[in-house]
């Protein structure tokens, strides 16, 4: 091992995050019976650690904890009865909440093996974003081929996410955005349609569509844009939440659930994380893992960040008009943007 300290990202108390979270360090743990220990390489911020950090989110660390519930790493070592022909293979983290350090003493069945031919950038990005995209478009398992789904917050590390899964799988997207600078970026990544997300851009997204019926919409962001996107739903169509950018409630008119028979429902990947049967998990992190080795699923990266600067990331994460993902780099030596 290159270092002789585990850099951690700590939490003493819950805040501002660019307060909450602080650097520290601690000895390198040594894995015990039948456990490895793994070498992060990066882990992303997401929304969901920005809201553990304010002390909001579903679930929360006993304080002090280290934080951070995505990272991804190469196994260094293998504790006794643990499978030594695993060291040098790349992982991500699975179940853990605790991946912004250095070092971890995970059991196999908290980390996921991934091909050592993936960059370590989109490895550390496997396991919340593209997962939470296949579940969503996998609820119905009725779409057939050229169907119509339609999300807002397109721009996002799941929108992406949904528009390179969708393209792969046979489905159309209509995608709002917040920013006209949005549009094409998104086109070029795979979107059928882009539009801004108002009432203009509704009428837009209707006339694209032609008709043809909407039955799947995503929602990461509540509000008017919700209901937006609920409104362009055929009869018996299913609307999911999964995040809530805007911090507005869901607002349901009776007449959808009356008259339309919507399927209104929210989904947490983690409760999937934490139910599912391993060889599903597996199975859908396979594929996954297969469409970035195709090319057809890049998650962009917006900046690095070393963790001695993490209240500078936590930062930027949290700003908008970011062009991808907020990545903590834990490689010996790392500097910002390296």
């Amino acid at each position: 091992m290159s270092q002789d300290i585990n850099r951690q990202i700590t939490v003493s108390a819950f805040g501002i995050p660019p307060d909450a979270a602080r650097p520290s360090e601690a000895p390198v743990p040594a894995p015990g019976r039948g456990e490895l220990l793994v070498r992060t390489q990066y882990a992303p911020i997401n929304p969901a650690d920005l809201n553990v950090l304010e002390g909001r989110y579903g679930t929360l660390p006993q304080l002090p904890a280290v934080v951070g519930n995505e990272g991804a790493g190469q196994v260094v070592a293998a504790g006794p009865g643990a499978e030594p022909s695993v060291v040098g293979r790349q992982v991500f983290y699975l179940g853990r909440n605790d991946c912004w350090q250095d070092y971890v003493v995970a059991t196999p069945d908290q980390l996921v093996f991934v091909p050592d031919e993936i960059d370590p950038r989109a490895a550390c990005m496997l396991k919340v974003n593209p997962a939470t995209a296949w579940l969503l478009l996998r609820h119905r398992g009725d779409l057939p081929a050229g169907s119509w789904v339609v999300q807002n917050a397109a721009n996002s590390g799941v929108g992406r996410s949904v528009i390179a899964i969708a393209k792969a799988e046979g489905w159309r997207t209509a995608n709002f955005v917040r920013r006209a600078e949005l549009v094409e970026p998104l086109l070029d990544a795979g979107a059928d349609v882009v539009a801004l997300d108002n009432d203009d851009g509704k009428a837009e997204m209707l006339q694209a569509i032609g008709g043809e019926p909407v039955h799947l919409a995503l929602n990461a962001v509540g509000g008017d844009s919700a209901l937006r996107i609920m409104s362009m739903l055929a009869d018996g169509g299913t609307h999911i939440t999964y995040g809530a950018m805007g911090r507005r409630p869901l607002k349901i008119p009776n007449s959808f659930l009356i008259f339309k028979g919507l399927e209104i429902r929210g989904l947490w990947v983690s409760r999937w994380l934490a139910s599912a049967p391993r060889d599903e998990i597996e199975g859908v992190y396979a594929r996954l893992g297969d469409l970035v080795l195709e090319g057809g699923l890049e998650q962009p990266v917006d900046a690095t960040f070393p963790p001695s600067q993490v209240g500078d990331a936590v930062t930027r994460a949290a700003e908008g008009g970011r062009a991808g993902k907020v990545l903590l780099d834990f490689r010996p030596g790392a500097t910002e943007g390296g």
